[in-house]
């Protein structure tokens, strides 16, 4: 009787730190913050970029459960979160969610009672377990058949970004050759048959003059092609020589750009005055001016606030002025 007593005792419960702790949940948490400390954000301008409470992000960050909303609002906030900082968001989710449930998962334990008291299970359990197994089963089955939906394919993002083109610029009309052609015999005096007869020529002869010297150069000044506009001098281009995130803003300090820049990817500055550039990896960039390399604005993981977006600056050596 006092071997079944120590046995049927309630063991202590561990803290709920102590728990998160041992289950690594705060991993997840912890990498997101690290990967945000490296691109230099500060936890509130991530939490305004992505319109989150800086207080769910807080929580995301040291792995504090019981103060966010429901699960499924609580993985949306990671996987943007990881997205925004160049992370998978997909990998970084899955983690949580495999984190989470251990975290969640209590053990079982299985105390001996006395055999006295063990009764069979009655035929209403039985028909509940069968009911079960075969849900289970079925559930299992279609799955492996892949009976559910496939998601669908996401489209591949261009390597080289092409800046928006400027609404308050004029827009370039290019005729074709055969709208000039057309337009030129719509402009034409009337066929030559018309004025090879006696009276039609008398007609002719009497009219203004101005009239067909007026229509000459009207027809030549149709026939000719639009002069084609030339390039506009000083296009920047930035080339990510390593993963860089980048955030640029014009005159009035509206962002244009923020997001992370992969290896190997170029992206197109706009051509307007009074642009700037904040990026957490300086060394990393390489900015061009019409395929002109600049000199660096730093060297690797160096965080750089306040770089001026102007070709003569850039070139100088003087556009970085935080």
């Amino acid at each position: 009787m006092a071997l079944f007593q120590r046995l049927t005792m309630p063991l202590p419960e561990e803290a709920p730190d102590s728990i998160t702790e041992r289950c690594g949940l705060r991993s997840v948490g912890e990498e997101l913050r690290q990967r945000r400390e490296a691109l230099g954000l500060d936890l509130a301008e991530a939490a305004a970029a992505l319109r989150i409470k800086p207080a769910y992000l807080a929580a995301l960050e040291a792995g504090r459960l019981e103060e966010l909303p429901a699960a499924v609002y609580a993985i949306g906030f990671l996987r943007a979160y990881a997205d925004h900082l160049g992370l998978d968001g997909r990998t970084m989710s899955q983690r949580f969610k495999r984190e989470a449930a251990t975290l969640s998962a209590k053990p079982h334990l299985a105390f001996p009672i006395p055999l006295g008291e063990r009764s069979a299970p009655g035929k209403g359990m039985l028909l509940v377990a069968f009911i079960l197994s075969a849900c289970a089963y079925g559930g299992w089955y279609y799955l492996s058949a892949g009976g559910g939906p496939r998601p669908q394919r996401v489209a591949e993002v261009p390597l080289e970004l092409l800046p928006y083109p400027d609404p308050s610029r004029p827009r370039l009309a290019v005729s074709r050759p055969e709208d000039t052609q057309a337009q030129a015999a719509s402009r034409s005096p009337a066929a030559p048959a018309e004025a090879s007869e006696p009276g039609s020529a008398l007609q002719v002869g009497s009219g203004p003059p101005s009239l067909a010297v007026a229509q000459a150069p009207t027809a030549a000044a149709a026939a000719e092609p639009p002069s084609a506009t030339p390039a506009a001098a000083g296009q920047i281009v930035l080339r990510a020589m390593a993963d860089s995130w980048v955030q640029i803003r014009d005159l009035r300090q509206a962002v244009l750009l923020e997001r992370v820049l992969q290896a190997g990817e170029s992206y197109r500055v706009p051509d307007q005055p009074g642009l700037s550039m904040r990026t957490g990896n300086a060394g990393g960039l390489e900015i061009t001016i019409d395929g002109v390399p600049a000199p660096s604005i730093g060297r690797m993981g160096m965080v750089r606030r306040n770089v001026a977006l102007d070709a003569q600056a850039l070139l100088a050596g003087s556009a970085v002025r935080d």
